[in-house]
């Protein structure tokens, strides 16, 4: 028997050391993707791609989350306050180098997918928008070049300076303060509420539309874990460590039911439904309630069989969510390093986590929307990521499971963004998401400029006329089916992660490296036939109108070259695959200069001569 274990030990230390010899950085010690870009140096038919991690996997051969990169790192906006430390009597200023103080504890993604809420040891709240726009994205690099100084040589502003792939705006949108202790979970409603709860024995809730608290609801006891009804967000579950459970209502201010829990209280979730409360307990008890009157229904102990960890250990989280067959699958993290599945139902354990460590942390387990993976931070400094496909029988005890150093210190919180911020995302001219699925082209005309008439297809059904209106400004036009389905991007996964000194990464999936990949190996093949370099113009060439590129497609015109319209496609593409923003205007201008009677270059004109068969010679006879 213990020769089995040391044989199966050294198998996965041979695993994780064959993939951990390539030369890429670890997650803790990468630096966040930003290639720099200027007017006189040669630029690739693509941008380069950012330099990826190190991501070691067990019990699978092939990595999915193989191509990983830093994205962006989270900071605050506001300069903190003086804090006064109790040990000793020195003051430090709290925006300095981060601290222990500083532990975020909770953080999640709205239910809409357009924010990301992050609160800790410090007690503020904080919440950063998803760019989920062309100016959203101008205005985030407007910011980040005023704050870094950088500028053209003559005071110009140099938007495409660098090459970027960030997710979220740079600073918060809101900075919540009004918890007086350390915030240890927050939830989000399907309307945009935001609740938090603390060890200030209070439940805060919020709104973005406001800056200040909406509401508090007190507690005797510390509040570790708080959830929105799903179906109705005037009710929310609060969990206590004076062991009650409380089904509070909001309108009323007062708590609806309360129910007696034998332990203290660290965890509380609704079913999907909303029907069943469930909470979870310091050794590990795990009771489940019906949500009118919190009667009592079942309970089971979430523990090991044999071991140390037989007795029970703390539940630090408890995600519900629909399997593929309808099923309620419970989610529970616990504090013995370990997260189980169990089947609501007839509460039965279907499968077991392991690998990460957590033992005294309050870290917890999320699973992403589309129930494919399963997301954890760790003491040991790293991210995991278990896949949640199905897998042999005979292999159901090893799930294959990724993992990444994310932090020097411990990861307490990761999360998984849900298809919606990725939808958000590819409609801010992404770099990474229009590479993946570029944008319709646009065109307009002369007399569309002007228009205000609804937008139409052309037969072709890949340029788009778009209208103006009165005040000049271009309306978009709604994308098409096929579009948005490809905009769900499922192998570009945004992965967020937080420690305990309050550093936060936002970790990206580069879906677009084999399509790159591709397109530069066909761009190799084309030079090679044509005995050609496979450069291409500089990007200033590319950004300002490319007054080469064009002269050189008007003399493919007169040569009886590709179309106009393919020629203005092929264009109006050179600042997406650099990640940069189309520019309608500019593209519209160039249209019009080639369609104009005055501007428009003249085509050879080709005689018409009618030529008449001769007729044959008549034979003479006689």
């Amino acid at each position: 028997m213990g020769g089995a274990k040391k044989r199966e030990a050294e198998e996965d230390a041979a695993e994780t050391e064959s993939l951990s010899g390539e030369d890429r950085p670890e997650g803790n010690a990468a630096t966040v993707f930003a290639e720099s870009v200027n007017n006189f140096g040669f630029s690739p038919r693509h941008a380069q791609p950012p330099m990826y991690i190190k991501v070691r996997a067990k019990n699978k051969s092939k990595r999915e989350f193989d191509h990983l990169f830093l994205a962006q790192e989270l900071r605050s906006s506001k300069r903190r306050k003086l804090n006064r430390q109790n040990s000793g009597n020195k003051l430090r200023r709290k925006n300095a180098a981060p601290q222990e103080a500083d532990t975020v504890w909770a953080m999640q993604f709205s239910k809409d997918g357009k924010y990301l809420a992050a609160a800790g040891n410090d007690g503020v709240v904080r919440v950063w928008a998803v760019l989920a726009s062309p100016e959203d994205r101008e205005q985030h690099e407007q910011q980040e070049q005023d704050e870094s100084g950088e500028s053209e040589p003559n005071g110009s502003e140099s938007p495409a300076s660098h090459l970027s792939a960030p997710v979220f705006q740079s600073h918060p949108i809101r900075e919540y303060e009004g918890h007086t202790a350390t915030v240890l979970d927050l939830g989000w409603s399907k309307n945009g509420f935001l609740l938090t709860s603390s060890m200030d024995k209070t439940v805060r809730l919020w709104h973005l539309s406001r800056p200040e608290c909406l509401c508090t609801f007190k507690h005797n006891d510390f509040v570790p874990s708080i959830a929105f009804h799903p179906k109705d967000d005037r009710f929310f579950l609060a969990g206590s460590l004076d062991s009650k459970l409380r089904l509070w209502s909001i309108p009323d201010k007062n708590v609806a039911y309360m129910a007696q829990f034998p332990d203290m209280i660290t965890a509380v979730a609704f079913s999907p439904d909303g029907k069943y409360a469930i909470a979870g307990g310091l050794s590990g008890l795990c009771m489940v309630f019906e949500t009118d009157g919190l009667k009592y229904q079942s309970q089971w102990h979430v523990r090991s069989t044999r071991g140390q960890n037989a007795k029970g250990s703390k539940i630090t989280n408890i995600q519900a969510a629909y399997s593929a067959n309808g099923d309620v699958k419970l989610l529970i993290t616990s504090n013995d390093s370990r997260v189980r599945r169990y089947n609501l139902r007839d509460k039965a354990l279907e499968l077991k986590l392991k690998g990460h460590e957590n033992n005294s942390s309050q870290i917890r387990a999320h699973l992403s929307d589309c129930g494919r993976y399963v997301v954890c931070g760790s003491e040991d400094k790293k991210a995991y990521i278990w896949s949640m496909e199905p897998v042999d029988a005979e292999k159901s005890e090893k799930r294959p499971v990724e993992m990444f150093k994310a932090h020097d210190s411990i990861t307490t919180a990761v999360c998984i963004a849900p298809g919606k911020t990725r939808h958000h995302l590819s409609r801010s001219y992404d770099p990474v998401y229009s590479l993946c699925n570029p944008e319709p082209v646009m065109l307009m005309s002369r007399a569309e400029r002007t228009a205000s008439h609804g937008s139409t297809p052309t037969d072709s059904g890949s340029v788009l006329h778009t209208p103006a209106t009165t005040d000049g400004r271009f309306e978009r036009p709604q994308p098409s089916p096929a579009y948005l389905a490809r905009s769900s991007h499922k192998e570009g996964n945004i992965i967020v992660t937080a420690d305990y000194v309050g550093q936060i990464k936002v970790f990206r999936q580069d879906c677009a490296w084999s399509k790159r990949r591709a397109d530069d190996d066909r761009s190799s093949l084309f030079a090679k036939r044509t005995g050609r370099s496979s450069r291409t113009g500089s990007l200033a060439t590319k950004r300002n109108g490319g007054k080469e590129l064009l002269a050189r497609q008007h003399l493919r015109m007169k040569a009886g070259g590709r179309p106009l319209s393919i020629q203005v496609v092929a264009l109006h593409r050179v600042p997406s695959s650099y990640g940069l923003k189309p520019q309608p205007s500019l593209t519209a201008h160039l249209l019009q200069r080639r369609i104009s009677p005055t501007t428009a270059p003249r085509t050879p004109t080709l005689q018409h001569q009618e030529v008449v068969p001769r007729r044959p010679p008549r034979l003479l006879t006689g």
